[in-house]
Parts: structure tokens; sequence; C-alpha cells
């Protein structure tokens, strides 16, 4: 099953011009106002905003071949390590291994940073948040002095949403993190995070994002790249309990 495209947002905007033009004749100038403010956001909404129905992401079944961007990608499997290749959770917790066959459709190599982009870091899923560049290394502050006067409390406001590293992403073949995936090469990754011990779910929650080439950014910062766009499939993935293991392929047994 691939990803259906279509030119929805063009096709409303067509439709909604063709009904204002055929009935324009007829309405004052206040209704065609009206009736062409309508058209508009009918045009710039995608097939109108209202239909949530059409809004919703396609299921990710296990098994079943999807396409992302350049990647032809199908869901093998999710599963738990006590370690992957030279990667050690922290004490406690252990490594989440989403299991996957990707083949890079385009005719370029392409990161597999990017490949890592289209398939987020599961939310709700314990997943342990990567650490600010800022706090890499920094010292604890020290405690204040009993001379020293004191701070005004900072007011609450609202909590930040920890962020969420991307994948490492291994070669499943020989248990490498590696960076690109060729053309039209067939491989099986694992997509590798740190996750709590304290999740006990036997599913994970999986999102895959579309990437929409970017030919030029209007930032002209990085022209021809492919940029993380919206969520088009999700669904619950079972998760099991691999043998502890010193490479990647474990996450596969």
């Amino acid at each position: 099953m691939k990803h259906a495209r279509n030119g929805g947002p063009d096709v409303a905007f067509r439709i909604g011009r063709r009904l204002v033009t055929a009935v324009a004749d007829d309405m004052s100038t206040t209704q065609r106002v009206v009736a062409g403010a309508v058209a508009a956001l009918v045009g710039i909404s995608p097939f109108g905003a209202w239909n949530e129905v059409e809004a919703q992401a396609d299921p990710i079944v296990a098994g079943t071949q999807v396409e992302v961007g350049p990647f032809d990608v199908t869901i093998v499997k999710a599963a738990t390590a006590d370690e992957l290749a030279h990667l050690v959770p922290a004490p406690g917790n252990h490594l989440l291994a989403v299991v996957a066959d990707v083949t890079n459709t385009g005719e370029v190599p392409e990161y597999t940073s990017t490949f890592a982009q289209a398939i987020p870091a599961p939310l709700d899923a314990g997943i342990i948040p990567q650490v600010p560049i800022e706090d890499l290394g920094a010292e604890p502050s020290p405690a204040p002095s009993a001379s020293a006067a004191p701070e005004e409390p900072e007011k609450p406001g609202e909590p930040e949403e920890p962020k969420l590293p991307l994948a490492k992403v291994f070669n499943v073949e020989d248990g490498t993190e590696f960076t690109f995936l060729n053309p039209d090469v067939a491989y099986r990754v694992a997509l590798v995070w740190e996750q709590s011990g304290e999740y006990s779910e036997e599913t994970v929650p999986l999102e895959m994002v579309e990437l929409e080439w970017v030919e030029d950014d209007p930032q002209g910062l990085d022209d021809g790249h492919w940029f993380p766009n919206e969520v088009i499939f999700q669904g619950q993935i079972p998760l099991t309990a691999a043998k502890p293991a010193g490479d990647a392929e474990a996450a596969q047994q």
C-alpha cells in the first residue's frame, strides 16, 4: 500500500471558482464578496479543513510497504534490547529498536538521518529526551551565600515539551551505524532510541511523516532537501523483548 497523493487544494479551488462564476451574474455586490471569500477559504484549505476524516493518517501495518518521500518502507517489528552495538543505556533503561526494510527509490544517495526524520521517536513511549547542547558538560550552579540577595522567583509558564532525539540508524546485516542509503539497494535497518525501563506496554505507538522535496528554500539556507511535513501513517506496533546482544542483529531475533 502506498500513500495516495492528489491535488486536493487545487481541485477545491477550481470547484469553488466555478461555483462563484456560475452564480455571480445573479448576485449583488455584497453577495459576490462573501461568495469569493468562501471560495478562497476552500482553496487554501486541504480539501476543506472541516473534513476531519480526510485529515486522518493511514494506518501502519507491519509487513506492508508504504512510500515516504524517496523511500519505500516496510515496518518489520519493534523490539527492546539491553544493548545494541556500541549503545548501552543508562541503568534501569533499555533500547528500543524499530526494524524496517527500506529502499531508496531515488537516483542519488540519501542520508540515513533523512530517513530517521520520516520515523520520529514514538510519543508517550518513554523515549529519553536528548540533552540540550547548553547542558552538556555544564557544572552545577553554586549554592547561594547567606549574604546574597534572594532572587525573584520565576513566573510560572507553560512547560516546554522535551525534545526527543532522532533515531540512530543501524544496518542489521553487519550491526554498524551508517550514513547513506544508496539508490535501489534494499536495506534492513534498526532505528534505535533509549527507552525508560518503566515503559511496560505491549505495543509502541509509531508515526511516519511525509517527506516533501524543497527545491528552493525561501530563507536560502538549504536548497534542494527533503523536509518532514505532516504525519501520514500511524499505528500501534507489537513490542517484543529481544535477547541481550552486542549487535543490532539481536533486534530481529
